[in-house]
């Protein structure tokens, strides 16, 4: 099949291999348009990878060609290890509470399969950067039919019906800012894949700003930077695409009364936060943080397992412990109810609040080591090994950047995107590495 020998060229078009190849490509497709379809080709890649390994019968250090593909597999594997193990510490492990565990359980067990395929997909030199480029612009066109949702009391601000819309304003970006970076670090050969990349960039813009999603236009200034320090092309060349951008944003903050509102807003909550408005700080994000600190205080090392759980210790402290000057009762109510029934917002607090010191220490891991990893591997590096890293590099930091205002990783098909995403970039290594 030509599906096979494209993705994956060094394989004969077995059933396994169909598979393998299918669920690489086909993922991203559908990413923010149907649910379960990414979750559901992960879990088919993750359980074909797994056959392939087993079938192979090499020892298992033959999956583990450099230091670097062992500590990616860590960083994929560790965040199962340590909710389990906040599970036995809470003592939740009982009947009564398998579904609050298997939900707990669920976006850190993909995660997992997402570093089994890692090592598959590395044997098997998967040409990821190939696959993936075309399905993802398909994809983006594809989202661009179905971010017509409106949520209640939210007017003028629009998303799908899989997400809500902060968390679409910020994934909608993240896979404009992808496809950008595979652009510029991976030109494709195909004029139309060309064609294809620019309109989903294009239409990523557009939707990411319907959906006024700040926590994702934050992202985009760092992530434009970082693309320009690591291109190794003429630098006129990528100083131009910047240049359009900038002109770009200008034109729409130039005749975006809403745009430029929201944008500017940035500055002007945080600001007005810290000044004794208990509101501000990104519609009482910081009033959230402030009230999710005083938690993780009182119980650091187990967490809580479930946001739900939050009700009793949040209204029984005392409002004085978080209340700045400035700050009333009435207006820190609403931020009250919102952390125990949505979240608190932020990617980092979320999984010490839920998951205990295991939890923060996880999720870090899970962004720092592959950052790690890619800005090693972009020394004495090129070709598709220098654009994998590169990618990688600006994908991290936009999960980075998204972690300050939104718990991404808790939708498990954010998390499931997350791990296909490292595995398949981190399946390049330097040619020094093989073997």
């Amino acid at each position: 099949m030509g599906i096979v020998r494209f993705v994956v060229p060094q394989a004969s078009p077995t059933w396994d291999t169909t598979l393998l190849a299918m669920a690489v490509a086909l993922l991203p497709l559908f990413y923010l348009t149907l649910k379960n379809w990414t979750e559901a080709w992960l879990v088919v890649l993750g359980v074909v990878s797994a056959y392939g390994i087993l079938k192979s019968r090499l020892p298992l250090r033959a999956f583990f060609p450099d230091p670097a593909t062992a500590w990616m597999f860590i960083a994929l594997a560790f965040p199962v290890v340590a909710v389990f193990t906040s599970i036995l510490i809470r003592g939740d492990f009982h009947l009564s509470l398998w579904k609050q565990n298997l939900d707990l359980l669920n976006g850190a067990g993909r995660l997992f399969l997402a570093g089994v395929a890692l090592l598959w997909m590395n044997y098997r030199k998967v040409r990821f950067l190939d696959a993936v480029p075309v399905t993802l612009a398909a994809g983006i066109i594809v989202t661009f039919f179905f971010a017509t949702v409106q949520q209640p009391g939210v007017p003028d601000r629009y998303t799908t019906s899989l997400l809500d819309l902060c968390t679409f304003g910020q994934q909608i970006c993240l896979l404009g800012l992808l496809q950008f970076y595979l652009l510029v670090f991976h030109p494709p050969r195909s004029r139309i894949v060309w064609a294809l990349s620019i309109v989903a960039i294009l239409l990523a813009a557009k939707m990411g700003i319907a959906a006024g999603g700040r926590g994702g236009w934050i992202a985009v200034p760092p992530l434009l930077v970082i693309a320009a320090l690591l291109f190794k092309g003429k630098k006129s060349k990528i100083l131009v695409l910047l240049l359009v951008a900038a002109v770009a944003v200008g034109g729409v903050l130039a005749f975006n009364q809403k745009f430029r509102d929201r944008l500017t807003s940035i500055y002007s909550e945080t600001s007005a936060w810290f000044a004794g408005d208990a509101t501000a700080g990104g519609s009482g994000r910081l009033t959230l943080m402030a009230i999710s600190w005083e938690l993780i205080k009182d119980n650091p090392i187990k967490g809580y397992a479930h946001k739900h759980n939050l009700w009793g210790p949040v209204y029984r402290m005392d409002p004085s412990r978080y209340m700045r000057d400035g700050f009333t009762y009435e207006d820190v109510e609403p931020y009250r109810y919102v952390l125990c029934a949505t979240g608190e917002h932020n990617q980092c607090l979320h999984e010490w609040l839920i998951n205990g010191v295991l939890g923060l220490v996880a999720v870090s891991l899970l962004l720092v080591i592959p950052l790690i990893v890619f800005i090693r591997r972009l020394v004495a590096s090129e070709g598709d090994t220098y654009a994998a890293a590169a990618t990688g590099i600006g994908f991290v930091v936009a999960f980075m950047v998204f972690g300050l205002t939104q718990g991404a990783f808790s939708y498990k098909v954010i998390a499931s995107f997350y791990g296909f995403v490292i595995a398949g970039l981190a399946s390049y290594r330097a040619p020094s590495a093989e073997g």
